[in-house]
């Protein structure tokens, strides 16, 4: 199973990435979870190209993970969150691939995020409740999408 997280990557929101990959690595319940994040690429001699050809080579990195992904999740910040990854997610929502929103924040949320996905969740990473939303997360991933139904929570849209 193919998992693609998307979410910022700068240096303010880097540990909560890394903390949320850390959680569905270490607690998916499967051996077979194949977490792509962005981040963590490594472009193999990055310094001898362009910036040009190398944000080419990160985009066609990025473009062909989304498209081989089974799940797509993204972690928002609200509605103002970034570009790339309002993009990765309107890429993933064209291919048709099943998207969870894990929004950290109680601000509103962009209405194309919000319609934009199957599962919308708002939490709290520093409540009791953040390590129940991811298990939730997990759980979700571990099923048919056929059974998802209507799994999104109410949020204020923008």
């Amino acid at each position: 199973m193919k998992v693609y997280l998307a979410g910022p990557c700068d240096s303010e929101h880097r540990t909560l990435m890394v903390r949320i990959a850390n959680y569905l690595r270490n607690n998916s319940h499967v051996d077979y979870l194949e977490l792509y994040c962005p981040w963590e690429l490594k472009i193999e001699d990055a310094w001898s190209y362009s910036q040009e050809d190398w944000a080419n080579l990160v985009f066609n990195e990025d473009v062909e993970a989304i498209h081989h992904c089974d799940y797509f999740i993204m972690v928002s910040c609200g509605r103002n969150s970034t570009a790339g990854t309002n993009w990765e997610q309107g890429f993933a929502y064209g291919l048709g691939k099943p998207i969870i929103v894990i929004q950290i924040t109680d601000d509103s949320t962009s209405l194309m995020t919000y319609c934009g996905c199957d599962i919308f969740i708002n939490t709290d990473v520093n409540s009791p409740k953040f390590k129940d939303d991811m298990n939730y997360v997990i759980d979700m991933i571990h099923i048919s999408t056929e059974e998802w139904g209507k799994n999104k929570c109410e949020t204020t849209l923008t």
